[in-house]
């Protein structure tokens, strides 16, 4: 573990004696790049052979996402760390060139989750690698060690090891990090509680964190979504969205609220579109598998104390940490399935008479979601679901705003906080120095703010302080002119003023 320190404290070192170019950052993700396209095939069957997830949703839900997200990075990266201008200052501050520059904050951590490994991984290190930051990238080699193990190789064949360090392990590699480690911020994906462990660590540091956590993401299917065809694509979104991954996304549909006036209708359908798409799904199939023994053990034991009905699957085979697709009906608020998220392939079911009434429910129990579904076609009933506070919504579909990078990615109260994708990477990733510079021409506007203070001194500044903010445009033109003015009136004086 000491040796896991002093490969850190190189990083610390070598971002302050040698900070890395944009130039040279972009040299590494293109690099980066090549072998990562090269080598998805083995890597998403490590993560199968890991824990049975399905090879086609690695591609589609992990590597091309990340694999955009990198190109992105490689092409704007020039532009999204370069300096900017205020929009306008006040007259107090318009002799001043003033300017805004994204610096690298130094040595960051990144601790990885097992659900969506490549994803969750390399989507915020790549942006913050890019915005200069030297790295540590612990990887859930606990849970995924074949995966790890894999990931790890590639990427030191890529990096310098003075600037980029992937740890593999678990909690023991975690806690060392946190608690024996310096970093300028920490960003963690994984479950609340855990979540409070990494806060509590960085806390004594003074460290700033991100805190991508989950939650009770809740569905609503209002009366106004009962149009038969419209039912149908919404019981296909919302069944993909949940069994996804096996249930084992921090964003999936957690619980499912229905308008008791359609609820019969819709349940019938949904139990068609589970029959078509999900009911002979048994071990052997293309289907991830659950993560661990105490992940199975806990799920299947919501299983055998729920008292709602089972509509659909519920069988359990541990040997193979293999849970089937599973929708639950008649739930009730105190139910065990509304305890806490699920992170499973079981979808339980509630109906409500009243939508202002069901809106309160969820505000009181599960408040601040990391993400939120409205199945629903009125305007109205997605003005009011809307109150409830969380980190993103789809309307009518499912999963959509985790995967996209041209947006933020963020929870809010008990589901985290900072957000990252794209642009917001790099904000999450480096601090924004004002940088003011003062003419020496400038000082004979300046000549009042000095002691001894006269008695119009003060009046001066009053009658400033009154005047209202200049664009940054109008304050370049306005100096210009000062300038020509005043080089006409030493010309001036110069060649009339002496006759």
């Amino acid at each position: 573990m000491k040796e896991l320190a002093a490969s850190v404290d190189l990083l610390s070192t070598s971002f302050s004696s040698s900070p890395r170019s944009v130039h040279e950052s972009i040299n590494y993700l293109q690099k980066f790049e090549k072998q990562l396209s090269a080598a998805f095939q083995p890597l998403a069957q490590a993560i199968k052979d890991d824990f049975n997830k399905p090879i086609f949703e690695s591609y589609s839900c992990e590597y091309s996402e990340v694999l955009g997200e990198l190109n992105h990075f490689i092409k704007n990266i020039k532009s999204m760390l370069a300096c900017s201008s205020p929009e306008s200052l006040s007259v107090a501050f318009s002799t001043l060139n003033t300017t805004i520059e994204k610096i690298a904050l130094g040595t960051v951590l990144i601790i990885s989750p097992f659900n969506y490994p490549l994803l969750l991984a390399l989507s915020p290190f790549i942006g913050a690698f890019a915005s200069g930051n030297n790295v540590v990238l612990k990887l859930p080699g606990d849970q995924l060690p074949r995966f790890s193990s894999a990931l790890k190789m590639l990427m030191d064949s890529v990096f310098n090891g003075s600037e980029v360090l992937v740890v593999t392990g678990g909690v023991s590699e975690s806690t060392e990090l946190l608690n024996n480690c310096t970093f300028d911020k920490i960003l963690f994906t994984g479950s609340t509680r855990v979540g409070r462990i990494v806060q509590e660590a960085a806390a004594k540091k003074l460290t700033p964190t991100v805190l991508e956590l989950g939650g009770k993401s809740p569905a609503f299917v209002t009366k106004n979504s009962c149009v038969n065809s419209s039912l149908k694509t919404i019981a296909k979104r919302l069944l993909w969205g949940k069994f996804t991954n096996a249930g084992q996304t921090c964003v999936a549909p957690d619980y499912l609220l229905v308008d008791a006036t359609i609820s019969d209708e819709f349940i019938t359908i949904i139990k068609e579109i589970y029959n078509e798409d999900y009911k002979n799904i048994n071990s052997q199939t293309d289907f991830t598998h659950i993560i661990n023994e105490s992940s199975f053990s806990r799920i299947s034991e919501y299983l055998e104390k729920t008292k709602g009905e089972i509509l659909c699957g519920g069988s359990t085979e541990k040997s193979a940490l293999f849970i089937q697709p599973t929708i639950v009906g008649n739930v009730d608020w105190d139910d065990v399935l509304m305890e806490d998220e699920i992170f499973g392939p079981v979808l339980p079911i509630i109906k409500y008479e009243s939508l202002d009434k069901v809106i309160s429910e969820v505000k009181n129990r599960h408040d601040t979601p990391l993400s939120m579904y409205i199945l629903s076609s009125d305007k109205n009933d997605i003005k009011a679901i809307k109150q409830i506070r969380s980190g993103s919504i789809c309307i009518n579909e499912t999963l959509m705003t985790a995967g996209c990078s041209s947006t933020p990615f963020g929870g809010i109260g008990t589901s985290g906080f900072g957000n990252y994708h794209s642009k917001w990477t790099v904000s999450t990733f480096t601090h924004e120095r004002t940088v003011m510079e003062q003419p020496m021409w400038a000082e004979f506007l300046l000549k009042s703010r000095y002691f001894p203070y006269k008695d119009g001194n003060l009046t001066q500044l009053k009658l400033i302080g009154r005047l209202p903010e200049l664009p940054i445009a109008r304050i370049k033109q306005f100096t210009v002119y000062l300038v020509v003015f005043l080089l006409g009136a030493i010309f001036s004086y110069t060649f009339f003023g002496q006759k």
